[in-house]
């Protein structure tokens, strides 16, 4: 009977071990993370479709290994509307160089995006034709995509009080509208295709790992895995750290 009830508890202590060890990683808060712990922020992200938390032991390095299946519907999700932002922030950016070199009164910087919107258009075939070359949009694609009529100079010409010097002065104010029309032309579905393969990957993974120091505090280790559509991507630059930043993102 006490034969039993030791092997019980040798066994209950033996296999409690590692998952004490996975909730005291999963319950820690890193000091470049204090927003939240690691559970949290990793749990809490909506990135992943599948987690898997293990631990994991070699030459005396404890370690607790993370598993996420990424949600790719999600994560494309997320790249587009980051990219979106980022696209709008841009956008009045370029239009404020524009006005710098129009230097007129009549129009502001979303008459001048109105009237380019009129006379200029994304070329689609281009586009296509450009993700089949390249495989992805550019930044110094993006212009080259944008096809204007001869209209568009004669109206930005026509206010009586514009200032253009139009041989030192036009070229460039055409250069940052056409810029301009192509990112605020963009459909969704180019939106998705200029990502090129991040768009048309059917699952990745993310693996991280923790290690567990003696002292019971937890660190982040350098080593990670990245794999889309099961090969791992060797290529990766990405560090760990921001990696993880990701999962922190809300």
């Amino acid at each position: 009977m006490r034969y039993a009830l030791g092997v019980a508890l040798a066994t209950l202590i033996f296999t409690g071990c590692g998952a004490d060890e996975v909730e005291l990683v999963k319950n820690y808060t890193l000091p470049d993370f204090k927003s939240m712990s690691i559970g949290t922020a990793i749990e809490g992200s909506k990135m992943c479709k599948n987690i898997t938390w293990s631990r994991e032991e070699n030459g005396g390095l404890k370690t607790v290994k993370m598993v996420c299946d990424l949600d790719m519907e999600k994560v494309l999700a997320n790249i587009i509307e980051s990219n979106k932002k980022r696209e709008q922030d841009m956008l009045s950016r370029i239009l404020d160089s524009a006005m710098i070199f129009y230097g007129g009164k009549t129009y502001d910087k979303q008459d001048l995006l109105k009237i380019a919107n009129e006379h200029c258009k994304i070329n689609d075939a281009k586009f296509q034709e450009t993700i089949k070359t390249k495989g992805k949009i550019a930044y110094d694609d993006q212009k080259m995509l944008v096809d204007c009529d001869d209209k568009l100079k004669d109206e930005i010409l026509k206010p009586g009080d514009s200032r253009i010097n139009e041989t030192n002065s036009m070229g460039e104010i055409m250069m940052f509208l056409k810029e301009a029309v192509y990112l605020s032309q963009l459909t969704p579905e180019q939106e998705k295709a200029q990502l090129g393969k991040a768009a048309k990957l059917s699952s990745s993974t993310i693996e991280l790992n923790f290690v567990v120091n003696a002292d019971k505090s937890v660190s982040l280790s350098d080593k990670f895995k990245f794999t889309q559509d099961g090969k791992e991507d060797s290529n990766n630059r990405i560090s760990s750290k921001n990696i993880l930043a990701g999962f922190y993102e809300r």
